[in-house]
């Protein structure tokens, strides 16, 4: 006869004979991986009048993207857009989940958006959970069919005789024009709530690894890694839309490695995209067993040396072509002249885990509120964090929380950097 025993700590069991040996849940029971107060978005009631103040913030960050949309159409003389990608809907819905599935581009409704009104076109399958769970209070109006119409008819019939700008491929309707990458312009500057959700989700992100590098166990796979971290992230309202784990080597061998079941012995690199209110953030940590050896100790100096060049420069007004210039000269004066040739270096992150990739002849300018993420690598050693581009300077969302730094000074400012994490 047995029975569970649970006193504030690991659980157990109980026999006859006294206690069995314990088992620790490493996941369950973790100190400081978890943020001082619950970070899962809420469930709205849909009864109430949403009158509440979370509610009324996303109702007015609703409002500004509408605003952004009329503009848009005033610009390009179009009379009304259609919205159908997952993160298209996500940014204009203020953080709505409405994907289709977990990882799907797809939204499981569509949005139709003029001048004067908004409007979701969904099945009678969706529609009670949309307008219940994700789209309460936010004034949007309700176009319903049944699940086994064509949605493209409802579209139509809405845009007959309209100029549409759209984020779908538009073979259905002629007088549609794709409207993607102009579209996905107007989302590239964050608003005030998304900036307060950028620096939420960071700390989050931030505190989830770090607590994973902490607590796995010499000898776990990779697999069982990415699990104890996915377990952590999506307990706190967080997908995993992007988690790897590279053991050892592995990262010096394949510079974007997914996780296997290869067994970690001497170091891991973990890195994550994480994604809530629709919002990409990604960050990159470190941890060996043991201290690291001297030529990896170096990469990961040099990498660190790199990403505080990038992220210093990452101010209003630059361009990124400039950032790359100053990073490669980093680079060069290091004997290390190719490395920056064998890895993405750096990304726009939003709403997508990759708004934008960041390449050498980039005409792009950096402009206020505009989330970055750089990532460069050295050998098996990365440095990752996510800033968001600030009127001062630049914001590092994902800022590490309790890791041991290295101290980069870039232009006599001190700005320093996640070092290794020896255990």
């Amino acid at each position: 006869m047995s029975t569970e025993l649970y006193v504030g700590g690991p659980i157990g069991l109980m026999t006859e004979d006294g206690p069995e040996t314990e088992v620790y849940d490493r996941v369950l029971e973790t100190a400081a991986d978890r943020p001082a107060v619950d970070s899962l978005p809420d469930v709205p009631d849909p009864a109430c009048d949403h009158g509440d103040v979370d509610r009324k913030r996303r109702r007015d960050d609703v409002e500004l993207k509408h605003q952004r949309i009329r503009d848009f159409l005033d610009r390009t003389n179009q009379d009304a857009v259609v919205l159908g990608r997952a993160d298209s809907i996500a940014w204009f819905t203020s953080g709505g989940d409405l994907a289709q599935d977990y990882g799907s581009d797809n939204s499981s409704v569509l949005l139709y958006i003029n001048r004067n009104s908004r409007a979701v076109l969904a099945d009678n399958v969706q529609s009670s959970r949309v307008f219940e769970e994700e789209l309460a209070g936010l004034g949007f109006q309700l176009k319903e069919r049944p699940w086994y119409d064509d949605p493209l008819r409802v579209v139509a019939e809405l845009c007959h005789n309209k100029k549409i700008a759209t984020d779908l491929a538009s073979e259905g309707c002629s007088q549609w024009r794709r409207a993607l990458d102009p579209l996905r312009d107007l989302r590239r500057q964050l608003t005030p709530l998304e900036r307060q959700r950028y620096r939420e989700l960071g700390r989050t992100l931030s505190l989830a690894v770090e607590a994973t590098c902490r607590n796995f166990d010499r000898g776990e796979r990779e697999a069982d890694v990415a699990g104890h971290l996915a377990h952590r992230l999506i307990r706190e309202g967080v997908a995993p839309v992007d988690l790897r784990v590279a053991s050892d080597d592995r990262l010096a061998r394949y510079r974007q490695p997914t996780f296997k079941a290869a067994p970690i012995l001497k170091k891991a690199t973990i890195a994550v995209t994480g994604r809530r209110h629709g919002l990409c953030a990604s960050v990159t940590r470190t941890v060996t067993f043991g201290p690291p050896e001297t030529e990896f100790r170096a990469n990961h100096t040099l990498a660190a040396m790199v990403d505080a060049t990038c992220i210093y420069f990452s101010r209003p007004g630059e361009p990124i072509a400039e950032v790359f210039r100053r990073a490669r000269r980093i680079y060069e004066k290091y004997d290390a002249p190719h490395e920056w040739t064998l890895d993405y270096q750096g990304v726009l992150i939003g709403y997508s885990p990759r708004e934008a990739l960041l390449t050498p002849d980039s005409p792009m300018i950096l402009e206020p509120n505009m989330a970055v993420c750089w990532n460069p690598s050295v050998g098996s050693a990365r440095s990752e964090d996510t800033i968001v581009v600030d009127s001062r300077g630049f914001d590092i969302v994902t800022a590490a929380q309790d890791w041991p730094l290295i101290d980069i000074s870039v232009k006599g400012y001190s700005l320093p950097r996640p070092g290794i994490l020896e255990r």
